[in-house]
């Protein structure tokens, strides 16, 4: 083989050796692992794993109404006062305006009787997290606030299976991943009524290991990230 021949038969084995690297590149790139998407995740538990139960500002007041839909409040808010986590004072009733000495008083605003105002104890302020962040809501979704009443924290177990990524909506490349989670409850939940007032976040502390969660990561500036849904 001559020179000539021999130096075309390298730049071409060359050019191969190029075209193999940047395929590879490109497919690490675009193709996540599952430790890169295991990473990604882990971020995001950290960062917004926390578990809340949109109980954003306090104190809170429960009326009449409230206790015959019943509400949320009117259920969950006397067993977190049986935990000793809020404490609550009646509200007395409020005289209509001109009205005489001796007429009944009216109720509260949109109340149809006496009402009761909770606040937090010593002992619930350690759960209510006031810093603006995104936190999870009990239904899945992220919920942008400046605090909540927060009940766990979701950290990752393992991440299960993730979609082929593709571009949404003309943006980055995407992918949704699903994974399972350990949970650190506080300790107050381990109580029967606070499980049951709660039962979304029941479902969440019963499912660890083996309910599947989502998240979204996106690839920018060729890392992939995790991002929130409103991202």
């Amino acid at each position: 083989m001559s020179a000539s021949v021999r130096t075309v038969a390298w730049l071409v084995a060359a050019a191969a050796g190029v075209m193999c690297v940047a395929a590879e590149s490109r497919a690490s790139t675009t193709e996540p692992s599952r430790a890169v998407l295991t990473r990604a995740v882990t971020q995001y538990l950290a960062e917004h794993g926390d578990l809340c139960v949109g109980k954003f500002t306090w104190p809170r007041v429960v009326t009449a109404q409230d206790r015959q839909a019943p509400s949320d409040d009117a259920v969950q808010l006397p067993v977190l006062q049986h935990l000793g986590l809020v404490r609550s004072v009646a509200i007395p009733a409020v005289p209509a305006p001109g009205a005489q000495p001796s007429a009944p008083p009216s109720p509260q605003p949109g109340s149809a009787g006496p009402a009761r105002r909770y606040s937090l104890t010593a002992a619930g302020r350690r759960y209510y997290l006031q810093k603006k962040h995104t936190t999870m809501g009990i239904h899945g979704g992220a919920v942008e606030h400046d605090a909540d009443f927060c009940v766990g924290h979701l950290s990752l177990d393992k991440v299960v299976k993730w979609i082929p990524p593709e571009q949404v909506r003309g943006g980055p490349l995407e992918t949704l991943v699903s994974y399972t989670y350990h949970i650190q409850a506080a300790d107050w939940m381990a109580d029967p009524e606070a499980r049951r007032v709660f039962p979304v976040v029941d479902r969440i502390i019963r499912g660890q290991g083996a309910l599947l969660m989502t998240a979204t990561v996106q690839l920018r500036e060729g890392r992939w990230v995790p991002v929130l849904p409103s991202q």
